[in-house]
C-alpha cells in the first residue's frame, strides 16, 4: 500500500519539488520517524549483518520519505539503519517517470570512472516487504542486485552481501535530453561525465513550463491529480526514453 498523498496543494508542491529530499551528510538511525545518530545503532541492539542492505539513491535515502513510507506501518517501530557510502562506476540520473507525487524519480545507472554518494538501507524482513510495497506494484520499477565496489562514506565497517547490492531499477528507461542521460544535480559525485539538474529544472523541461511557475505548478498538480494526464507524460516520456541496461543487474523474481 502506498503512503497517502497530502492534501493540500502548497504541500503537494513541496513534495514534488523537493525530490529526491534532504538527507544528512552522513550515515544515521532512522528512529520512530526522525533522523538519530548512527552511534546509537549498539542502544537498540542492531546487528547489520542480520538485516539486507538495499541502495537508496533517491527519496528512500531521506528521512522524510522514510517516514511517509513507514509511519504508519508496524515495521516502522523498529529503527533501520541508513549508512552512506560512495558507490564507484555508477551516477544518479532522472528516470523517464513521474511519480505520482508530482516527481521526476531517479535511476542507478552504470557510469564507468564516477563516484556517486548514496545510502544503503538496512532492512529487516519486514521492513523489506513493506519497502516493496510502496516501489514495485504499477511495474515501473524491479528489484535485484548490482556487483561493484564501494566502500562507507563514513569509514564503518559494514557487512558484505555475497550477492551484491539491492536495488530497485527503472523499467521504463531515463530521461532523455538530446539523447543523453541527466543527472541529480543534489547528490555529491566524483568525476561526474554527465550534465545535471535540479528537480524543477526537470520538471520544467518534461512540461515544457518555460521556467513560469505558475505554469509550472498548474502542471505539476495536474499530474498528481489526474492519472490521464500523468499516464500521458509519462508515456510520451517513455517513447524517448534511453535504455537503462546495466552489466550487472540481476532481477530477483
Amino acid at each position: 500500500m502506498p503512503w497517502e498523498l497530502p492534501r493540500d496543494q502548497s504541500a503537494r508542491l513541496r513534495i514534488a519539488k523537493g525530490y529526491p529530499f534532504e538527507a544528512p551528510n552522513s550515515s544515521y538511525l532512522f528512529v520512530d520517524g526522525e533522523a538519530e545518530p548512527f552511534s546509537d545503532i549498539q542502544k537498540y541492539g542492531i546487528l547489520l549483518k542480520e538485516r539486507k542492505a538495499v541502495i537508496a539513491h533517491g527519496s528512500n535515502r531521506a528521512p522524510e520519505q522514510l517516514a511517509r513510507k513507514f509511519a504508519s506501518h508496524s515495521s516502522g517501530k523498529e529503527p533501520i539503519p541508513v549508512t552512506a557510502i560512495w558507490l564507484s562506476d555508477h551516477d544518479v540520473v532522472y528516470s523517464a517517470h513521474v511519480a505520482r507525487y508530482g516527481s521526476v524519480a531517479a535511476e542507478l545507472i552504470y557510469s564507468p570512472g564516477t563516484e556517486v554518494q548514496i545510502f544503503l538501507t538496512w532492512l529487516t524482513e519486514t521492513q523489506l516487504k513493506r519497502m516493496h510495497e510502496t516501489e514495485l506494484p504499477g511495474g515501473h520499477y524491479s528489484y535485484g542486485h548490482i556487483s561493484s565496489s564501494w566502500v562507507s562514506a563514513d569509514g564503518l565497517e559494514l557487512p558484505i552481501d555475497p550477492l551484491g547490492l539491492a536495488v530497485y531499477r527503472s523499467s521504463i528507461g531515463m530521461l532523455n535530453y538530446n539523447g543523453n542521460p541527466v543527472a541529480i544535480s543534489s547528490l555529491p559525485t566524483r568525476n561526474r561525465s554527465h550534465l545535471a539538474w535540479s528537480q524543477e529544472q526537470a520538471l520544467n523541461y518534461i512540461h515544457d513550463a518555460g521556467d513560469l511557475e505558475a505554469e509550472l505548478d498548474k502542471a505539476i498538480l495536474r499530474t498528481i491529480e489526474s492519472d490521464l494526464y500523468r499516464t500521458q507524460v509519462v508515456n510520451k516520456l517513455r517513447k524517448q526514453s534511453l535504455d537503462v541496461f546495466h552489466p550487472t543487474y540481476a532481477i530477483v523474481e
